[in-house]
């Protein structure tokens, strides 16, 4: 009986003193939420994929006349309406085109990429081929959604590097085509304090183009993408 009553005192006590210990640090924050992420955008890129775009042609850019092609010192060529189940496409704010006028560079206004090769028939588009979409990396090699820029607005190329303007930030982002395509990984391009301020939060800033085929093309390596640019 008395051996039966020490066990049942022990077993007593060191419950006791296992509920009155304090409980490490670690697995105190083991039930503590994780931080949350950044909200991602149904219409952003979040990883490189190609996509399928449907085209039909446009008739006319008048459309209350449609057989006029002449506006100023332009003429109408050929036009096209493009949609695609692909959610995150559209919003193109910045466009540029090869020498040939068939490789393309996009951005929309998601901090997304998209590129692909312009088909014509004689000189008419007839739709779009090779059409990806990528989201534009940060130096961290996450999408720059991730940090809550969303307002790609501008494009400017210059050799293998591609300039982007953001809206509502008032920053340039600069990207080496030679590493890696839409795959590059950006960075910020310092401008002057007092240069920031002057610019509307809803006007992106638009730096000079220059565009070079080997910028709009994806290189078989960087290797070959520098020689291309010689």
């Amino acid at each position: 009986m008395i051996a039966r009553l020490n066990r049942r005192r022990f077993l007593t006590g060191a419950a006791a003193g296992f509920f009155a210990a304090p409980i490490p640090a670690l697995a105190q924050t083991a039930v503590q939420p994780p931080p949350k992420r950044p909200k991602t955008d149904e219409y952003s890129v979040t990883e490189p994929v190609s996509i399928e775009v449907n085209a039909r042609p446009l008739a006319g850019f008048d459309t209350r006349d449609r057989s006029r092609v002449r506006f100023g010192e332009l003429e109408w060529r050929s036009g096209l309406v493009l949609t695609s189940k692909f959610r995150g496409f559209g919003g193109l704010s910045g466009l540029r085109l090869d020498a040939k006028g068939e490789r393309f560079i996009a951005i929309s206004d998601k901090g997304g990429w998209f590129t692909g090769r312009i088909a014509y028939r004689g000189k008419e588009m007839t739709g779009l081929e090779d059409v990806e979409a990528s989201p534009m990396l940060w130096s961290d090699g996450k999408p720059i959604t991730a940090r809550g820029w969303y307002d790609t607005e501008s494009l400017a190329l210059d050799g293998s590097l591609v300039y982007v303007g953001l809206e509502r930030v008032n920053r340039i982002l600069r990207y080496d085509f030679a590493k890696g395509f839409t795959r590059a990984l950006g960075e910020e391009v310092p401008v002057p304090p007092a240069a920031r301020t002057t610019w509307p939060r809803t006007v992106s800033p638009r730096p000079r183009s220059t565009v070079s085929p080997s910028t709009l093309a994806p290189p078989r390596s960087s290797k070959d993408a520098l020689r291309a640019m010689r």
